[in-house]
């Protein structure tokens, strides 16, 4: 039955042959180094390859590319950054100058911190408008006197006036005599009393207007000057603080 699948020629050596021999064993782990070229997996990409070369250019190609918009980038940002620096720099500078420029106006004693600089200039600011409406109510109402004087004849009144709690007779009888000269009036005679309770006097004028209106403007030009000198007394207490 083996013949059918194996020929008589075969049998003989395929089981029958000669001992197959193995080829000898090293008995050393280390094989001998050979100079032949290495084929396989990234043999093309090799130094040994035909174009060594290719790939080191492309990367560098890639790198160059992709390095040079980050540079310009970081660039323009550094530079941005500088310019906003440098002018917020000079900002500052105007503004302090601007506040030493405010700070020297200011009564002495004033600190040199922002704060205090403009809550004392809205100070003086507020003080400085009252004087000047006080100044124009004053002339407003000397305009108003002169204009009412009688152009018919002159005549002889006698004015008395009496102010309570007077700090200075003095400046009071020199704001009296500066209202007689600014209404244009002639006195003839002046009798003053000066104490610590008050101030009071008594002048005869020659005067166009009638007595009654010429003692009006000249108790409202004392009254005036008296809170003149209460708001200048204030101010020199706040320069001295």
């Amino acid at each position: 039955m083996m013949d059918l699948f194996f020929p008589q020629d075969f049998q003989s050596d395929m089981f029958w042959s000669e001992a197959f021999e193995a080829p000898p064993v090293s008995r050393s782990a280390f094989v001998a180094y050979t100079e032949s070229p290495r084929i396989g997996f990234g043999a093309a990409n090799s130094g040994s390859g035909p174009n060594p070369g290719n790939v080191n250019k492309r990367m560098m190609k890639f790198l160059t590319r992709s390095w040079h918009p980050r540079i310009e980038i970081q660039e323009h940002e550094k530079e941005r950054g500088f310019r906003h620096m440098m002018n917020e720099r000079m900002r500052r500078e105007k503004q302090r100058q601007s506040y030493m420029a405010l700070h020297s106006m200011l009564p002495f004693g004033t600190k040199s911190d922002k704060k205090s600089i403009i809550q004392m200039a809205s100070k003086e600011i507020q003080e400085l408008n009252g004087f000047v409406e006080e100044l124009k109510r004053k002339n407003l109402e000397v305009e108003a006197s002169l204009a009412s004087v009688n152009g018919d004849r002159p005549g002889v009144a006698k004015i008395r006036l009496s102010v309570p709690n007077r700090a200075s007779g003095i400046d009071s009888m020199v704001e009296v005599l500066k209202c007689v000269k600014t209404l244009g009036l002639e006195t003839r005679t002046i009798r003053s009393n000066f104490s610590a309770q008050e101030f009071s006097t008594e002048l005869e004028i020659e005067t166009e207007m009638g007595a009654a209106e010429a003692e009006k403007a000249i108790k409202r030009a004392l009254h005036l000057h008296e809170m003149e000198r209460k708001q200048l007394h204030h101010f020199d207490e706040g320069r001295r603080s």
